[in-house]
Protein backbone atom coordinates (compact mmCIF):
# COMPACT_ATOMS: atom_id res chain seq x y z
CA UNK A 1 0.00 0.00 0.00
CA UNK A 2 1.40 3.41 -0.82
CA UNK A 3 1.64 6.32 1.85
CA UNK A 4 -0.35 9.09 0.58
CA UNK A 5 2.64 11.15 0.74
CA UNK A 6 0.39 14.67 -0.90
CA UNK A 7 -2.83 13.48 1.47
CA UNK A 8 -0.44 14.22 4.90
CA UNK A 9 1.55 17.57 3.12
CA UNK A 10 -1.52 18.50 1.75
CA UNK A 11 -3.50 18.74 5.19
CA UNK A 12 -0.10 20.27 7.36
CA UNK A 13 0.07 22.99 4.78
CA UNK A 14 -3.90 23.97 5.22
CA UNK A 15 -3.35 23.18 8.81
CA UNK A 16 -0.60 25.71 9.16
CA UNK A 17 -2.07 27.87 7.11
CA UNK A 18 -5.24 27.89 8.90
CA UNK A 19 -3.57 27.96 12.34
CA UNK A 20 -1.90 31.38 11.37
CA UNK A 21 -5.38 32.91 9.85
CA UNK A 22 -3.27 33.12 6.22
CA UNK A 23 -6.99 32.24 4.31
CA UNK A 24 -5.68 33.37 1.19
CA UNK A 25 -2.42 30.71 1.87
CA UNK A 26 -5.21 27.82 1.69
CA UNK A 27 -6.77 29.48 -1.60
CA UNK A 28 -2.95 29.51 -3.14
CA UNK A 29 -3.66 25.52 -2.53
CA UNK A 30 -6.34 24.67 -4.75
CA UNK A 31 -4.74 23.22 -7.42
CA UNK A 32 -2.38 20.76 -5.63
CA UNK A 33 -6.11 19.71 -3.24
CA UNK A 34 -7.74 19.35 -7.06
CA UNK A 35 -5.16 17.75 -8.86
CA UNK A 36 -5.07 15.50 -5.76
CA UNK A 37 -8.81 15.02 -4.74
CA UNK A 38 -9.24 11.33 -4.47
CA UNK A 39 -6.66 10.86 -1.84
CA UNK A 40 -8.09 14.00 0.56
CA UNK A 41 -10.26 13.81 3.28
CA UNK A 42 -13.88 16.00 2.49
CA UNK A 43 -12.68 18.09 5.25
CA UNK A 44 -9.73 19.29 3.03
CA UNK A 45 -12.56 20.94 0.47
CA UNK A 46 -14.70 22.77 3.59
CA UNK A 47 -11.22 24.42 4.57
CA UNK A 48 -10.56 25.07 0.68
CA UNK A 49 -13.94 26.37 0.06
CA UNK A 50 -14.69 28.35 3.65
CA UNK A 51 -10.93 29.86 3.22
CA UNK A 52 -11.10 31.39 -0.40
CA UNK A 53 -15.24 32.46 0.59
CA UNK A 54 -13.74 34.24 4.01
CA UNK A 55 -11.31 36.05 0.98
CA UNK A 56 -14.37 37.11 -0.86
CA UNK A 57 -13.21 35.69 -4.32
CA UNK A 58 -17.07 34.32 -4.61
CA UNK A 59 -16.58 33.38 -8.40
CA UNK A 60 -13.34 30.88 -7.34
CA UNK A 61 -16.07 29.10 -4.97
CA UNK A 62 -18.22 28.63 -7.34
CA UNK A 63 -15.89 27.11 -9.74
CA UNK A 64 -13.52 25.38 -7.16
CA UNK A 65 -17.27 23.83 -6.09
CA UNK A 66 -17.98 23.03 -9.43
CA UNK A 67 -15.17 21.30 -10.00
CA UNK A 68 -15.07 18.84 -7.26
CA UNK A 69 -18.70 18.26 -8.36
CA UNK A 70 -17.66 16.90 -11.40
CA UNK A 71 -15.20 14.88 -9.49
CA UNK A 72 -18.19 13.42 -7.84
CA UNK A 73 -17.64 15.44 -4.38
CA UNK A 74 -20.90 16.92 -2.95
CA UNK A 75 -20.57 17.97 0.95
CA UNK A 76 -22.69 19.90 3.36
CA UNK A 77 -19.49 22.26 3.34
CA UNK A 78 -19.31 22.21 -0.67
CA UNK A 79 -23.12 23.21 -0.98
CA UNK A 80 -23.11 25.88 1.61
CA UNK A 81 -20.44 28.08 0.76
CA UNK A 82 -21.39 27.75 -3.05
CA UNK A 83 -24.83 29.10 -2.03
CA UNK A 84 -23.26 31.96 0.16
CA UNK A 85 -20.85 32.83 -2.78
CA UNK A 86 -24.07 32.80 -5.14
CA UNK A 87 -26.08 34.95 -2.29
CA UNK A 88 -22.62 37.34 -2.30
CA UNK A 89 -22.71 37.71 -6.67
CA UNK A 90 -26.79 38.22 -6.08
CA UNK A 91 -26.73 34.90 -8.68
CA UNK A 92 -30.32 33.39 -6.88
CA UNK A 93 -31.09 31.50 -9.87
CA UNK A 94 -27.45 29.27 -10.52
CA UNK A 95 -27.90 29.14 -6.56
CA UNK A 96 -31.41 27.06 -7.12
CA UNK A 97 -29.44 25.15 -10.11
CA UNK A 98 -27.48 23.70 -7.48
CA UNK A 99 -29.78 22.95 -5.43
CA UNK A 100 -32.05 21.00 -8.00
CA UNK A 101 -29.06 19.26 -9.00
CA UNK A 102 -27.70 18.49 -5.68
CA UNK A 103 -27.42 14.78 -4.84
CA UNK A 104 -27.59 15.27 -0.99
CA UNK A 105 -30.30 18.00 -0.75
CA UNK A 106 -32.18 15.74 -2.93
CA UNK A 107 -32.21 13.08 -1.06
CA UNK A 108 -35.95 11.61 0.53
CA UNK A 109 -35.31 12.43 3.95
CA UNK A 110 -33.50 15.89 3.12
CA UNK A 111 -36.06 16.71 0.92
CA UNK A 112 -38.97 16.07 3.85
CA UNK A 113 -37.23 18.98 5.86
CA UNK A 114 -37.67 21.42 2.71
CA UNK A 115 -41.38 22.08 2.89
CA UNK A 116 -43.36 22.83 0.54
CA UNK A 117 -44.94 26.51 0.61
CA UNK A 118 -42.10 28.22 1.48
CA UNK A 119 -38.97 28.32 4.29
CA UNK A 120 -39.41 26.21 7.64
CA UNK A 121 -37.43 26.24 10.43
CA UNK A 122 -38.64 25.14 13.05
CA UNK A 123 -38.28 21.43 11.44
CA UNK A 124 -34.53 22.07 11.25
CA UNK A 125 -34.22 23.14 14.94
CA UNK A 126 -33.52 19.33 16.02
CA UNK A 127 -30.30 18.69 14.12
CA UNK A 128 -28.57 21.86 15.26
CA UNK A 129 -27.16 20.76 18.15
CA UNK A 130 -25.53 17.63 16.86
CA UNK A 131 -25.04 18.74 13.15
CA UNK A 132 -24.23 22.02 12.62
CA UNK A 133 -23.12 22.18 9.37
CA UNK A 134 -25.90 20.12 7.78
CA UNK A 135 -28.05 22.37 9.47
CA UNK A 136 -26.49 25.78 8.22
CA UNK A 137 -26.79 24.19 4.92
CA UNK A 138 -30.14 23.96 5.34
CA UNK A 139 -31.07 26.92 6.81
CA UNK A 140 -29.40 28.91 3.52
CA UNK A 141 -31.60 26.85 1.52
CA UNK A 142 -34.88 27.49 3.11
CA UNK A 143 -33.81 31.24 2.92
CA UNK A 144 -33.26 30.60 -1.32
CA UNK A 145 -35.99 29.23 -1.55
CA UNK A 146 -38.50 32.06 -0.05
CA UNK A 147 -36.37 34.44 -1.75
CA UNK A 148 -37.12 32.80 -4.78
CA UNK A 149 -41.08 32.14 -4.58
CA UNK A 150 -40.87 36.15 -3.26
CA UNK A 151 -38.88 37.14 -6.55
CA UNK A 152 -42.10 35.36 -8.35
CA UNK A 153 -44.18 38.21 -7.13
CA UNK A 154 -43.43 42.02 -7.61
CA UNK A 155 -40.54 42.27 -5.54
CA UNK A 156 -36.98 42.83 -6.68
CA UNK A 157 -34.48 40.59 -5.56
CA UNK A 158 -31.12 43.04 -5.27
CA UNK A 159 -28.95 43.14 -2.46
CA UNK A 160 -30.58 45.11 -0.08
CA UNK A 161 -33.37 42.73 -0.41
CA UNK A 162 -30.91 40.08 0.43
CA UNK A 163 -29.38 41.68 3.36
CA UNK A 164 -33.04 42.58 4.70
CA UNK A 165 -34.16 38.84 4.05
CA UNK A 166 -30.93 37.71 5.88
CA UNK A 167 -31.19 39.95 8.97
CA UNK A 168 -35.07 38.12 9.19
CA UNK A 169 -33.19 35.10 9.10
CA UNK A 170 -31.03 35.77 11.89
CA UNK A 171 -33.92 37.44 13.85
CA UNK A 172 -35.81 34.10 13.37
CA UNK A 173 -33.10 31.61 14.55
CA UNK A 174 -32.88 33.37 17.53
CA UNK A 175 -36.55 33.55 18.43
CA UNK A 176 -36.58 29.96 17.92
CA UNK A 177 -34.04 29.14 20.12
CA UNK A 178 -31.12 27.97 17.66
CA UNK A 179 -27.76 27.52 19.69
CA UNK A 180 -25.33 30.58 19.46
CA UNK A 181 -22.99 28.92 17.52
CA UNK A 182 -25.41 28.83 14.42
CA UNK A 183 -26.61 32.12 14.89
CA UNK A 184 -23.20 33.22 15.37
CA UNK A 185 -21.59 31.13 11.87
CA UNK A 186 -24.98 33.33 10.37
CA UNK A 187 -23.80 36.47 11.75
CA UNK A 188 -19.89 36.52 10.06
CA UNK A 189 -21.45 34.95 6.62
CA UNK A 190 -23.72 37.71 6.42
CA UNK A 191 -20.72 40.39 7.15
CA UNK A 192 -18.99 38.99 4.34
CA UNK A 193 -21.44 38.47 1.41
CA UNK A 194 -22.73 42.32 2.39
CA UNK A 195 -19.16 43.24 3.08
CA UNK A 196 -20.49 45.07 6.51
CA UNK A 197 -17.75 46.54 9.06
CA UNK A 198 -16.88 44.34 11.43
Amino acid sequence: MRFPKQKVQITHEINDNLSRGDYFGVFKLKDKILDNSEELDKKVFGDLLSSTFIIGNFDDVVLIASELKKKGIETYDTLYYSLLALIANEDIYQAMSIIKKSIILNAAEVKELRLEGGANYTNILSYADNFPGFTLLLLIVNYLEGIIQESAGKIEVNREYLLFRFFDLINLVYELGYPLKIIQDLSAVMKIIFNLAV
